[in-house]
């Protein structure tokens, strides 16, 4: 079984910034990430993407910067993104592998937009000239998706109509990519075909039917009487065998709004997604739950204001239930909804401030210690990074990594579920792997799960867009996981050495049927894992600091894990090789 072997996590200074707000804020000035000049425009957003493979998220902050995570907390600022211009307000991106060839590349929106290739040497080539009418074309945002699930990544790219650049309206555009990694330009719809204040597209597959349907933010702008319907699509691929788009009349998809950020969630963990969709000026932030007899509108913490530009969502706290993240225009915070689990969000708290207001809002676990942290884009100092010290506590989690083979590299559209005994009941919970999910930008490809008190992941499914389902059961909380499609699990050995306050032992190592752990603090637990994630059946007897192990039966040979929950709360793990 193949293994992914990282470096452990080091300890580092930072430059702290002491304030209310619930996330710690990095300001090392030594950090280039916080540090740079920043662009002035006012709407731009920000990815976390793993530019080098390391399982260590790297940085993309619009309109053109990134940044090397250097595993140590912090970032190193390498090339600009070849090609990346300024010259408007705003500025998107998405991320994938366009051509399969595992390296990730990305589009982006500005005055002049962009197709931009990975050469593998953190630099990027630019590649307009492969997307037929395409030469000065504008556009407020763009996102990647495989709409017609042939392995291949499309493009979307959406023009605000209305003054908002400063070259002629256009149309979206859409561009279907081939197996031969050539793009074919689509019409035929209105957002194809005619002008809007578009602002924000989303790919999800919003129905689990196995493709991804569109939702298209659209301002009003100068459109009277205001807010007008966004511009949402059901993708008929499943339906008929064939990429096609039908308009959505049902509630809520037509009801008038002043579109900004789509998001589809399962908020309540009861197998749908529920949406979440951020406006602008014209209409307050909307959420609504997606039940038997369809959706119905919920009030909460966060649907009472107009002026919401980023909903940006992810376990938090760990609890098991996804959280919100939420971006004001004109504000410099970044405001924190708690989803307490009963169906209700807690008041809204301050997660972070930056120096300037923010937009763009993604999130990902960029220390490896377990918990997501999130970074923030904006006119100049809006830029800003938090970690996450506090929120998790000592509760479980789980974080996937997903590569297609027959189905795109970067697994855009793949749809994960999981089951886990959290608080003494059974609860399943969804993600989608999804190239933005942010006003302008995206989290993290890596699929995270909070596991509250759970002891094991008592089920995973994987549903890849090539139609291919695997699931696999008994797998260890607290690991990084790589999943390549027809392919089995594997544990990604990272943030895995012992706690440096733990003295952790054990003896012998290799070890054949029986051995014994040592440390510095009376042990409560052990659980033992093979490469895969897979939990070995043990007995265990528990002495004050000690515990004696012994594997049941005889299984084979080679890495496992052992790790142990102390009385303090603490834990550790250690790698030991059965002969």
């Amino acid at each position: 079984m193949k293994q992914f072997l990282l470096s452990s996590l080091l300890l580092f200074p930072f430059c702290l910034l002491k304030s209310q707000s619930l996330f710690t804020r990095i300001t090392d000035p030594n950090n280039p990430a916080v540090a740079f000049a920043n662009t002035p425009a006012s709407y731009k957003g920000t990815v976390w993407i793993d530019l080098d493979h390391d399982n260590w998220p790297d940085l993309f902050v619009s309109q053109r910067f990134l940044f090397r995570n250097t595993r140590d907390g912090n970032f190193e600022q390498i090339t600009d993104l070849n090609g990346a211009t300024g010259g408007q307000i705003a500025a998107g991106s998405s991320w994938g592998d366009l051509d399969n060839d595992g390296h990730p590349d990305c589009i982006t929106a500005s005055l002049t937009s962009g197709v931009h290739r990975n050469k593998a040497d953190n630099t990027f080539a630019l590649l307009n000239d492969s997307l037929p009418d395409f030469t000065g074309y504008s556009a407020w945002d763009c996102a990647i998706a495989d709409a017609d699930n042939n392995g291949r990544l499309d493009l979307t790219f959406v023009h605000a109509c209305c003054s908002f650049h400063p070259t002629a309206p256009f149309p979206c555009r859409l561009y279907l990519q081939d197996n031969d990694g050539a793009f074919e330009k689509v019409s035929g719809y209105a957002f194809t075909d005619s002008t809007a204040a578009y602002t924000i597209p989303t790919w999800s597959d919003y129905d689990l039917d196995g493709d991804m349907d569109l939702f298209i933010g659209t301002g009003p702008a100068n459109n009277p009487p205001g807010a007008l319907p966004d511009f949402n699509y059901r993708n008929l691929l499943k339906e008929t065998g064939s990429f096609a788009l039908e308009r959505l009349e049902s509630f809520p998809f037509k009801v008038p709004q002043d579109g900004q950020t789509y998001n589809f969630i399962d908020y309540d963990n009861d197998g749908d997604l529920d949406i979440c969709l951020t406006n602008y000026s014209q209409a307050p932030t909307r959420f609504y739950l997606n039940t038997d007899t369809g959706y119905i509108s919920l009030s909460t913490p966060f649907t009472v204001t107009a002026g919401h530009l980023s909903n940006c969502w992810g376990d938090v706290d760990n609890d098991g239930f996804p959280d919100a993240l939420i971006a004001v225009d004109g504000d410099p915070n970044a405001h924190f909804y708690r989803n307490k689990g009963d169906g209700t969000f807690q008041a809204d708290q301050i997660a972070g401030t930056a120096d300037n207001k923010i937009c763009g809002i993604a999130m990902a676990d960029y220390d490896n210690d377990g918990d997501l942290d999130f970074y923030t884009n904006g006119a100049t100092t809006g830029r800003a990074l938090f970690r996450n010290d506090s929120l998790a506590g000592n509760r479980h989690w789980a974080q996937f990594t997903l590569e297609g083979v027959q189905s795109n590299r970067s697994a855009i559209g793949a749809v994960v579920r999981l089951k886990a005994n959290i608080g003494g009941q059974d609860v399943w919970q969804i993600r989608e792997v999804s190239a933005h999910n942010s006003f302008q930008g995206q989290n993290d490809l890596r699929q995270h799960f909070g596991l509250g008190d759970a002891d094991a992941i008592d089920s995973l499914e994987v549903r890849w867009p090539s139609g291919t389902v695997q699931t696999f059961s008994g797998l260890a909380y607290n690991n990084f996981y790589k999943l390549i499609e027809n392919e089995d699990i594997d544990v990604i050995v990272a943030a895995m050495e012992p706690n440096q306050n733990i003295n952790l032992t054990v003896r012998p190592n290799p070890v054949n049927r029986e051995f014994e752990i040592n440390t510095n603090e009376k042990i409560t637990a052990v659980q033992v894992f093979d490469s895969t994630g897979k939990i070995a059946s043990v007995r265990c007897t528990m002495l004050e600091n000690s515990a004696r192990v012994a594997f049941d039966g005889n299984p084979p040979a080679g890495a496992y894990f052992v790790r142990v929950l102390l009385d303090n709360g603490q834990i550790a793990t250690k790698r030991v090789m059965k002969f």
